[in-house]
């Protein structure tokens, strides 16, 4: 039995196959209108025999085995003080990373701890001042009732009406913040203000639920915060091989859910089916899935995501890889690839027809069959399903039956048999320079642009944590001093005339309701009564606003003297800048010396841990190999490298950058919820990855050639000459390309689609579909 896949066979960058579906005909057929045969348009007789085959469609997607990786983060903004590990190192789940300077996380802490007390203090004055308005508009309102003309005493009324609005008139050249407000709300109606009332209570709602969200930050922010500062320490989530550290040469600071340390599992491989997003990801409906591992086929499902995950990939525009997996299990090795399948079947175990064989007049379907008398016969035939190729036939025609087709291809008479076989498959790519990687570089950067003042330490020096290292004179460092008193000095003058403006206006206001409660005396009591509350609830208002203005104040001010004493440390105020170890080590590079102009962030000297047994391999293009530049060797891959003849075998250990692609991502999840991640960019500017030599580094690296790794590298898998493929270009659609064999079938010559991946080595091709071990193939002669 085989499997007929109907389709036409373009290339895609992940190897999908773009498929469209064309139903049969069905229904009952007459002979009284069948054509003669027109004479054949094939150079010779083109039959194929009617098999049982499956009618539908197939995906083939590619998959590479990597190790499952387990990310290692902190879950606040950090400054890493030292990294314990290094790539090819073996961790167990709890073992120490990483360890955060717990000095800054508990500057961090007090910060928070401000921003809370700061929070609470200001949404309680500003409930307040809200409270206070309102309670003042509801005064007005009654203030305005009361003002309504008296029928009985005209003249008597309009004198208190202009009582009033010479006390509004009063406080508006008093107030500041509130003179044009109050002026708008003392012309409002009675329904205008009980509308600004009721929005005050719709904003007092609204800003209840957003100090409750924020003081519900500043508290998970304070738990993390406090989590570091009792035990700063980063712990291995799980057991497995260090493939990535963050590397401190461009600094120390780590951002929350910034990748630390990645632990691979090699002993748990999945199949990545790389630059296929869920985003993208189409076959989820198909109802076959398998891959073919050492020509064996085993069924999988694809990994399923979160809720939560979809939704933060969506909102970030961040995707995880389409993953598969098989319950069978079967034996992947690491940097492997291996084609997938998703088979979506319209009819199975049916007998099936080529497309080209069958003929239309109306609702009639025929064909020809070849008869051994008298050449060939028409026969009516009822169909059933179709796909792109293959025509699913439900009556009139039995297995092994040849039926003619229509081919413009010429058939092929003179031919070799080529038997189809299972093969390996590589393509390889190399990394054309290398060396030693060291443990725990640091490079001391400048801060400032300046003159170097001194440099206190010397190349080959073992430093500790706190030694001196070199002082720098920078005019910037000076003026950064200046620039942050003045700074305070300005919070302060602004603070101090703001209070001034506030006892002012309440000066004013209550020396002018004393004079307006002394014209009132001749009005009635009620009118009195009603000025007074008024000027109280105005005495309030600006009593809370110059309330609320120093607690802005203390905030900000404790702001801007942290920022201060930031910038004043380790400045002599003349701008002369020590630097101090942060870490011990040795000093392996010194770039400057004294008396060196430097711009900021520029390189002085590098301290580097213990020597390593890992080489650091980048790919970058070459005159002497074919190198993919956009291509590194997967986690526990094997890798060579050849010696004076000798090959020295290898493996993937780690990996360093992406080169030119955007640095990889990753979707996490656990008992806090779902995080993107992200690795620092390595700075190489190209792709680059570690490996380590089963015999160690050699003595002399001058001698080896490139490291050679697989770009491509399938097992067992179908690979033919290259010259026995033939393509097939749609005459209605130049873009509509397809390949074929001619396939030998008994004692027939037929055409066999094929799907073909995007990779030749030499003169092979790779063969995906259409064709298997043991089949026979025409080679021209």
């Amino acid at each position: 039995m085989k499997i007929r896949n109907l389709l036409s066979i373009k290339k895609l960058a992940v190897l999908g196959i773009c498929v469209s579906f064309l139903a049969g005909g069905c229904g009952k057929m007459t002979e009284s209108s069948i054509p003669e045969l027109e004479e054949p348009v094939a150079l010779n007789e083109a039959y194929r025999p009617v098999e049982y085959g499956t009618i539908g469609s197939v995906q083939v997607l590619m998959a590479t085995a990597v190790p499952r990786d387990y990310c290692n983060y902190y879950s606040a903004n950090v400054n890493i003080s030292q990294i314990y590990v290094e790539p090819g190192d073996t961790v167990n789940a709890g073992d120490v990373l990483a360890v955060c300077d717990v000095d800054e996380a508990k500057k961090q802490l007090q910060e928070c701890q401000a921003a809370l007390a700061h929070e609470n203090e200001t949404y309680e004055i500003s409930a307040q001042i809200s409270d206070t308005q309102i309670r003042l508009w509801e005064s007005q309102t009654a203030g305005q009732d009361n003002n309504e003309p008296d029928p009985s005493d005209g003249a008597a009324d309009d004198t208190h009406e202009t009582d009033a609005d010479t006390n509004i008139d009063e406080y508006a050249a008093v107030t500041g913040e509130f003179s044009t407000e109050q002026t708008d709300k003392n012309e409002s109606t009675d329904e205008d203000y009980n509308t600004q009332i009721a929005t005050e209570q719709e904003n007092q709602r609204y800003d209840k639920q957003l100090h409750e969200y924020r003081v519900q930050k500043i508290n998970e922010q304070m738990a993390l915060y406090q989590q570091l500062v009792d035990d700063g320490t980063l712990k291995a989530a799980h057991s497995g091989l260090v493939s990535y550290t963050k590397k401190l040469t461009e600094g120390r600071s780590a951002a929350a859910y910034e990748n630390i340390v990645i632990v691979s599992d090699t002993d748990d491989l999945v199949l990545d089916i790389k630059d296929t997003a869920i985003n993208e990801y189409k076959y989820s409906d198909y109802d076959k899935k398998y891959v073919i591992v050492d020509g064996e086929k085993y069924d999988v499902t694809e990994s399923q995501y979160t809720s939560e995950v979809l939704v933060l990939s969506k909102i970030n525009n961040r995707y995880p890889d389409v993953c598969v997996e098989s319950r069978e299990k079967p034996h992947l090795t690491a940097g492997q690839m291996y084609p997938v399948y998703f088979e979506k079947t319209k009819a199975d175990q049916a007998l099936v027809v080529g497309k080209d064989s069958i003929y239309k007049d109306g609702d009639t379907r025929y064909v020809y069959v070849k008869n051994d008398e008298v050449g060939r016969e028409k026969r009516i035939i009822t169909t059933g399903e179709s796909d792109e190729n293959y025509t699913q036939v439900t009556e009139g025609l039995k297995e092994g039956e040849l039926v003619y087709y229509n081919s413009t291809d010429q058939v092929p008479t003179k031919y070799s048999k080529y038997t189809v076989k299972r093969s390996d498959f590589d393509i390889a790519n190399y990394g054309v320079q290398y060396s030693r990687s060291d443990a725990g570089t640091i490079t001391e950067t400048c801060d400032y642009e300046g003159q170097i003042v001194s440099v206190n330490v010397k190349q080959d020096d073992t430093v500790e944590k706190g030694m001196l290292l070199y002082v720098v004179d920078t005019g910037e460092g000076k003026a950064a001093i200046t620039e942050a008193k003045n700074a305070i000095d300005s919070e302060n003058e602004s603070y101090a005339q703001k209070i001034a403006d506030y006892d002012k206006q309440i000066r004013d206001l209550s020396e002018g309701g004393s004079s307006t409660e002394e014209n009132n005396q001749q009005d009635a009591e009620p009118d009195t009564a009603y000025d007074e509350q008024q000027l109280k609830l105005n005495l309030q208002l600006l009593d809370l606003q110059k309330k609320l203005a120093g607690a802005d104040h203390t905030y900000q001010l404790s702001q801007l003297q942290s920022a201060y004493d930031s910038i004043s440390e380790g400045n002599d105020g003349k701008g002369n800048i020590s630097v101090y170890a942060k870490n011990a080590g040795k000093v392996s590079k010194v770039s400057v010396k004294a008396g060196d102009n430097v711009e900021e962030g520029a390189d002085i000297l590098q301290i580097t841990g213990n020597s390593t047994d890992v080489l650091l391999v980048q790919v970058k293009d070459s005159n002497s190999y074919k190198v993919y530049t956009d291509n590194i060797a997967d986690v526990g891959e094997q890798v060579s490298l050849e010696l004076d003849g000798t090959t020295i075998y290898g493996s993937c250990i780690g990996f360093a950058g992406y080169g030119r692609e955007a640095q990889k991502g990753y979707v996490n999840q656990d008992d806090k919820g779902v995080h993107i991640t992200g690795n620092t960019d390595s700075g190489y500017g190209n792709a680059a990855f570690y490996i380590k030599l089963d015999n160690g580094i050699p003595d002399d690296l001058t001698r080896a050639s490139a490291v050679k790794f697989s770009y491509v590298s399938l097992k067992k898998v179908v690979v033919v000459p290259t010259s026995i493929i033939h393509k097939q270009i749609n005459p209605m659609d130049k873009e509509d390309i397809s390949y074929y064999v001619w396939k030998i079938d008994g004692d027939s010559v037929v055409k066999q689609p094929v799907i073909l991946s995007d990779y030749t080595s030499g003169s092979n091709t790779l063969v995906l579909y259409g064709i298997d071990e043991g089949d026979e193939i025409c080679l021209d002669s």
